[in-house]
């Protein structure tokens, strides 16, 4: 952690360390007349600043948090030159399935008037999961269906592995979609694609 002796200004009321290092927090507080900076150890590819400052005149107070922005997925869909147009057009329908909810290969490949295999296999190309979201898309039936292209995956050294449809299963249930006891989803699938 490093310390400045000099006060910041209320217009600026934080400042980087002398070797370039990126703030991530830094605090000023009007009984003392230091600045603390805690710096990271190394610089960080993005950062998004956010200023709060409060509403009284003698305490300024600001944070610089160093989570990475959300990848803008529509454009890495239009841009990346590794799909077919029948898979952009796809995962830009799964970007319209909302949070909690979930559809079918059926309903999918009606509306883009395709079959179910083939929406099936450009779900296993995604290149963008979980951010462009195939595990959305279930079986008719309510059922899990595939993942990934397959039912389970080994690991590496081709001993053990894990079983994709539970992926599939706790990444919907951390969005909130509940299941019944024989493991079916519980719910009507999302038909609201435009």
């Amino acid at each position: 952690m490093a310390t400045l002796t000099a006060p910041p200004t209320a217009a600026f009321p934080f400042t980087p360390s002398k070797d370039s290092s990126l703030v991530m927090n830094s605090a000023f507080s009007p009984s003392s007349s230091a600045l603390t900076l805690a710096t990271p150890s190394s610089p960080l590819p993005c950062i998004t600043a956010t200023i709060t400052a409060s509403t009284s005149s003698k305490r300024k107070h600001s944070s610089i948090s160093t989570a990475p922005p959300t990848p803008n997925y529509p454009s890495l869909i239009n841009t990346s030159q590794k799909i077919t147009s029948f898979e952009r057009k796809v995962y830009h329908l799964l970007l319209t399935i909302p949070p909690g909810s979930f559809t079918t290969y059926a309903l999918l490949s009606t509306h883009l008037k395709s079959s179910p295999r083939a929406v099936g296999n450009a779900l296993r190309k995604n290149p963008f999961a979980p951010g462009v979201p195939c595990h959305r898309v279930i079986a008719t039936g309510n059922t899990l269906g595939g993942f990934k292209g397959k039912i389970s995956r080994r690991s590496a050294d081709g001993v053990g592995g894990v079983d994709t449809l539970i992926e599939k299963k706790a990444l919907l249930q951390k969005e909130g979609v509940r299941f019944d006891g024989r493991g079916r989803v519980l719910g009507t699938p999302f038909k609201g694609f435009k």
